[in-house]
């Protein structure tokens, strides 16, 4: 008995009711969608190069005297380090003094301060930057093409990298920041473009029948992500900044999810439209 490709489509539709519970669980929780990152929201961080150190440690001794503080880690070739974050009306000297005063060598580090209305500006620019890039997609992807369902079937793998990638910064504590969407935006390429060499190799190349067309699109495509993930993953274990290494991971994640819905949702969705156009499978 043959396998029915239509159940492939499975795989997709639960990564993506697992990521939307996720965002929802996350805002029934905090009141937001997103963990937004200072320079987003407001707020000053304080970065500070060291060794190893006990964050919960830290956080308790901070929290006790200046309220609401967020300590991460980073590594870097330079060495580890921690980002305490505050909100403005903190006294930074005073953190500061109180990182001293817990054996952290403070000479290295760096203030880096936002106020909440420009982080707020800052928020609003990143969705309409996103929405527009959707918007301008879904419109070069309609001229490429002028059929509905492939269009859509592009637009919707798109959508559902970005939905599960948001997902998975929940789970891995990877708060939006502009670094954060500067990597959303290029993951929208990196989606994209395996998508349309699909549809391309599907809808405008004769002969060959359609399940070959799509063993041909794929090791193509395979061959396209797994380089990037490899060059992605270089950065990532490199660690060179916590910018650069915040901007790998989302890219990781994204394109991981890219392959699911490429080649479980997308190019299922296509086959079933050929199938039933007779497109391409002469």
């Amino acid at each position: 008995m043959a396998f029915n490709y239509k159940l492939l489509i499975i795989i997709p539709i639960a990564l993506q009711i697992f990521a939307v519970s996720v965002i929802m669980n996350h805002y029934l929780v905090s009141g937001e969608f997103f963990e937004r990152a200072i320079d987003l929201k407001g707020g000053t961080a304080i970065t500070v190069t060291s060794g190893p150190v006990d964050i919960n440690s830290i956080k308790s001794s901070l929290s006790a005297k200046f309220g609401t503080v967020n300590i991460r880690e980073f590594r870097g070739i330079s060495g580890t380090g921690i980002i305490v974050e505050f909100d403005t009306e903190t006294d930074s000297d005073g953190v500061i003094q109180e990182l001293k005063s817990l054996g952290i060598d403070t000479r290295g580090s760096s203030i880096e301060s936002v106020n909440p209305a420009l982080g707020e500006a800052f928020w609003i620019q990143g969705q309409i930057g996103i929405i527009l890039a959707f918007i301008m997609m879904g419109v070069i992807v309609f001229i490429l093409f002028r059929t509905f369902v492939p269009s859509l079937a592009v637009i919707l793998s798109a959508t559902s990298d970005i939905l599960v990638t948001l997902s998975m910064m929940l789970i891995f504590n990877i708060e939006v920041s502009l670094a954060a969407i500067a990597a959303l935006l290029m993951l929208i390429g990196y989606s994209v473009d395996t998508d349309i060499m699909l549809t391309s190799r599907l809808l405008k190349t004769r002969g060959s029948g359609i399940p070959k067309k799509i063993k041909s699109a794929f090791k193509t495509g395979i061959t396209m992500t797994l380089t990037s993930v490899v060059a992605i993953t270089a950065i990532l274990l490199s660690s060179i900044s916590p910018v650069l290494a915040q901007i790998a991971s989302i890219l990781l994640m994204g394109l991981l999810a890219d392959l699911v819905f490429t080649w479980c949702q997308n190019s299922v969705i296509l086959r079933w439209y050929c199938e039933r156009r007779h497109i391409g499978d002469e």
